[in-house]
């Protein structure tokens, strides 16, 4: 029976196949293949699978493999971090371009998982992932120490990979809140990505909110004039109107995708260290005007 379960466990494994980056090899999880290419120009990697189909593409896009002696670091631990949970994340795709019809925006909801993050993309002055359908991946997040109190202080974080030029820590501006630390944080990302040129944009965020009120609250809003159903007016009305702005703005295809908090994806953690970082820099400047 343990022998069973343990095949069934190898045979529904991901595996990454990294061909180009810091050491080729096939990793069993997202972290240890990230590890290998974030950073590393010209990076090509992909998810498959089985180990099969990893080494294959190894093989046909320039890196070593087995033959080369370069050894690989496959971990047959079960999966318990980006990948697994990106399987079951809720993504809404936002193409802000407006089509021809009487609708201004477009809101697709999608039922399955992003496309496999694979390669590093140069856009404008940097490099960033990018996966097979062309989309650039963020990791967007807000934190707020003693949320709901006088003394609040919130930040925000933006993460695009290990040691990204564009990796930003900022206190909030109004507000104090976590909430306003989450929205601000996706409007940074996209004017960021958008400076450099990007076109597609995937926001990963653990703000369900966020994502339902942009996919599905934000029209009733509007047509009553930023007040809920009950009648009462939206808190976070400043920064929803220029989160939408910022989507509107050049045409940018966006996706939104929801991950889970503090479970170990990589680029979760970060933007939650960098929006943590951020609240610690609202302190610091409201104890200092203070003084």
């Amino acid at each position: 029976m343990y022998l069973r379960q343990l095949l069934l466990l190898r045979r529904t494994m991901p595996f990454y196949a990294v061909a180009k980056g810091r050491q080729v090899g096939i990793y069993g999880t997202w972290p240890e293949c990230q590890t290998q290419v974030n950073g590393f120009t010209g990076a090509r990697f992909k998810k498959f699978n089985t180990q099969a189909e990893a080494q294959y593409f190894i093989d046909q896009n320039g890196g070593s493999g087995a033959k080369g002696g370069v050894p690989f670091a496959v971990n047959n631990k079960p999966q318990r971090n980006w990948a697994g949970k990106r399987t079951a994340s809720t993504s809404s795709s936002t193409e802000t371009n407006p089509p021809a019809t009487k609708q201004s925006k477009k809101t697709i909801l999608l039922d399955g998982p992003s496309a496999t993050v694979s390669k590093m993309v140069k856009y404008g002055e940097y490099s960033f992932l990018q996966d097979d359908d062309g989309f650039v991946h963020v990791y967007t997040d807000g934190s707020c120490e003693g949320n709901g109190t006088a003394r609040a202080a919130a930040g925000l974080g933006v993460y695009f990979a290990e040691g990204h030029a564009l990796n930003t820590s900022k206190p909030v501006s109004g507000r104090a809140t976590n909430n306003c630390g989450e929205i601000q944080a996706a409007s940074l990302a996209i004017r960021l990505a958008r400076q450099q040129g990007v076109r597609r944009l995937v926001i990963n965020t653990d703000s369900q909110f966020m994502i339902n009120a942009i996919t599905k609250w934000l029209p009733g809003w509007k047509r009553r004039n930023w007040t809920l159903a009950n009648g009462t007016p939206v808190k976070n009305k400043t920064d929803f109107v220029e989160l939408e702005g910022e989507m509107n703005a050049g045409g940018m295809v966006i996706k939104w995708n929801h991950v889970d908090a503090h479970c170990g994806i990589l680029g979760n953690e970060r933007a939650d260290q960098l929006a943590r970082k951020g609240s610690e820099m609202f302190r610091q400047q409201r104890n200092g005007m203070g003084r």
